[in-house]
C-alpha cells in the first residue's frame, strides 16, 4: 500500500470529493462505484480505503459540505439583519424546500430506497453529529430571534426539531402524494410560521 506525504493526502481526498460531487450529480450514487471514482480521480482502488470506508461515506460527507453551503446562504439571505415577519418566514420555508428539490446533489433523498440504503450504511455517530450540527447553526438563530421579540418563547430545541422535521417531511413526496404534496407543505408552512412568528407590529414596546 503506498504511503502519502500530508500534501498528497489532501490532495487526493480534494480529487475524491470533486470528482464524486460530479459523479453522483451525474449518475446517483447508486449507479457511481467505487472504480469510477478511483479512476476519475487517477489513483488505485485500493487507495479509496485510506479515506473512506465506503463510497456512501464519501457521498455523506459531500452532502454534509453541501448543507453547510446552503445553511451559510440561507442565514446570510434570512437571518442577519432584524426582525422577520411573517410572510418573509413563510419565504425562508418554502426557499429550504425549493433547493432541496432543485439541487441535483440533494434531491436525490427524495429516493427512499436511496435514502434508506445510504443512512443503513453510515455509522450511527455520523448521523448524530450531522443532527447536533443542524442544532448547532440554528439554535443560535432561534435565541437571537427570541432576544429580539419575533419569535415565540418556545423552547430553542423544539423549535430546531420542528423545522428539521419539516423538512423531514418533504422527503415523504411520494407518500402524500403529487396531487396534495404542494399544497399540504404550504399549508404546513403557514401553520408553523402563525404559531411561531410574532409580527413587528404585535410586540410590544
Amino acid at each position: 500500500m503506498p504511503r502519502f506525504n500530508e500534501q498528497e493526502k489532501a490532495k487526493i481526498r480534494l480529487d475524491l470529493q470533486q470528482k464524486g460531487k460530479h459523479l453522483f450529480s451525474v449518475f446517483g450514487l447508486k449507479k457511481t462505484s467505487i472504480a469510477d471514482l478511483t479512476k476519475a480521480a487517477g489513483i488505485a482502488q485500493g487507495t479509496f480505503y485510506l479515506f473512506y470506508s465506503s463510497k456512501e461515506e464519501l457521498y455523506f460527507e459531500l452532502l454534509e459540505q453541501e448543507e453547510e453551503t446552503i445553511r451559510g446562504q440561507m442565514a446570510e439571505t434570512y437571518f442577519n439583519g432584524g426582525p422577520l415577519s411573517r410572510e418573509r418566514f413563510k419565504q425562508f420555508l418554502r426557499e429550504s424546500l425549493a433547493v432541496l428539490e432543485s439541487n441535483p446533489f440533494l434531491r436525490q433523498l427524495y429516493d427512499e430506497e436511496f435514502a434508506e440504503s445510504l443512512f443503513r450504511k453510515l455509522p450511527a455517530d455520523k448521523l448524530e453529529n450531522n443532527f447536533t450540527k443542524d442544532a448547532d447553526d440554528l439554535l443560535p438563530v432561534i435565541k437571537k430571534g427570541q432576544q429580539q421579540g419575533w419569535i415565540k418563547p418556545q423552547n430553542p430545541e423544539v423549535i430546531v426539531s420542528m423545522i428539521r422535521s419539516f423538512i423531514l417531511l418533504s422527503l415523504q413526496k411520494h407518500l402524500i402524494g403529487d396531487k396534495h404534496y404542494r399544497d399540504t407543505m404550504n399549508l404546513f408552512i403557514d401553520l408553523i410560521t402563525d404559531g411561531l412568528i410574532i409580527e413587528t407590529k404585535e410586540i410590544e414596546p
